[in-house]
């Protein structure tokens, strides 16, 4: 360090030249503020204040885009400042700040993920069991934001403003990073503690999400053949019913040939042929009816089944109504979850090799440390595609952006 020496003029030079490398970097962090602002803050309005009556299925969506928004404005406001001082970064205050308010709102949106996970397996997997209520909602919320902040303050001790000389300039930068002068041991520790959680987190996603989809599957097979094996039995019944209507007339008051022409087997206005293959189309998310079935002649007389129960089929399609609606959510926080965890695995992976290496970063090179820095800020993607979803896979959501976008445009 003798020969290195703190030069104003050729620091700044120098910081110059490792910004203008990662300008591509800054500007892809630029685009996730604006795209996570308008995004985020647009699914806060709409199901905060626009669709508030319907709470059950999307309870969690405007405190996740809450969180999602927070991460999103914090995390990539972190990564520009690091880029624009990558060796003048002296502001200390500001550096632990960053250190700590990142964290922060990153284990708040996964642990929120980890919540909404719990709810959709309880409602799939387990129906006839115990529920989340909303007080137990309020209280898995509250307590994740308290786990967040308890992991996030030791972020404050572990992370400061570090010097690394440049020998070949004879200078010496200042960057926010791990601190150097922080215990290793506890560093260790606690970096070893954060790994563990975040895999135990991820492997609670997978397992809970892969008895959810296997759950789905096989309701989706064992519906689908239930309702291809009930058309084949309506169909032969319909036969049975038809001929013996047939034969009580002829007996009674035979007609004519062209009478006979006017007998016909209804089911809900549509032909029998149409009700099998609808039903059998739809098998996999819409459960079981009971057909109402019909044998009507041209003078009105109408002979019905016994399958006719008009409040037992209204109660069935509420109740398949209900199931496609949990699972419809459910496939959709599934993909949010899988996003997260394809944004997110990559940034543990670093996390581990900068835990076991104090210089990690300052013996990457300039072209590879580009790279590895947007590796490692992918996961702030997983911040801002939420509300892509939603419009995407909620109709509801997706009917209510393009009224406030009429609105915003005849303004």
């Amino acid at each position: 360090m003798d020969n290195v020496t703190y030069v104003p003029e050729k620091l700044e030079v120098w910081n110059r030249e490792l910004a203008d490398r990662l300008i591509s970097n800054t500007v892809i962090l630029s685009l996730f503020i604006i795209v996570g602002l308008l995004g985020n803050s647009t699914v806060i309005i709409i199901y905060s204040f626009i669709m508030k009556s319907d709470k059950e299925e999307r309870y969690f969506i405007p405190f996740l885009a809450a969180v999602d928004l927070c991460a999103c404005l914090v995390c990539a406001s972190s990564g520009i400042a690091n880029n624009m001082m990558q060796a003048t970064f002296e502001n200390i205050f500001a550096c632990k700040a960053l250190q700590f308010l990142v964290p922060l709102f990153t284990f708040s949106s996964i642990l929120f993920l980890l919540i909404i996970a719990v709810h959709r397996y309880l409602k799939v997997c387990k129906p006839f069991g115990k529920q989340m209520t909303l007080r137990w909602k309020q209280f898995a919320m509250c307590l994740s934001l308290i786990t967040s902040l308890i992991l996030s303050i030791p972020m404050i001790y572990f992370h400061g403003v570090v010097s690394f000389p440049n020998t070949e300039k004879g200078v010496v930068g200042l960057r926010c990073s791990r601190s150097k002068s922080a215990n290793k041991t506890l560093s260790l520790i606690f970096g070893g503690l954060l790994v563990i959680a975040t895999v135990a987190i991820i492997l609670s996603l997978v397992i809970m999400y892969s008895k959810i989809g296997y759950t789905i599957l096989i309701h989706f097979i064992n519906t689908k053949a239930i309702n291809e094996n009930k058309c084949h039995l309506e169909m032969e019944n319909s036969t049975d019913v038809d001929k013996s209507r047939k034969r009580i007339s002829s007996h009674e008051d035979p007609l004519s040939d062209e009478e006979d022409k006017n007998y016909s087997i209804q089911t809900d206005n549509t032909d029998l042929s149409g009700y099998c293959s609808a039903e059998t189309d739809n098998a996999g998310l819409s459960g079981m009816h009971s057909p109402h079935i019909s044998v009507q002649t041209d003078t009105g007389t109408t002979a019905q089944g016994n399958d006719n129960r008009p409040r037992t089929r209204r109660r069935h399609r509420k109740g398949n109504h209900n199931r496609i609606v949990v699972y419809k959510f459910t496939l959709m926080f599934m993909l949010i979850t899988v996003i997260f965890l394809i944004c997110y695995i990559p940034k543990v992976i670093i996390i581990m090799f900068e835990a076991s290496n104090p210089k990690f970063w300052e013996e990457l090179s300039d072209s590879s440390r580009t790279g590895v820095l947007f590796v490692y800020r992918m996961y702030i993607i997983n911040n801002i595609t939420n509300p892509f979803i939603y419009a995407f896979l909620d109709k509801k959501f997706a009917k209510e952006i393009k009224k406030l976008f009429k609105i915003c445009l005849k303004r």
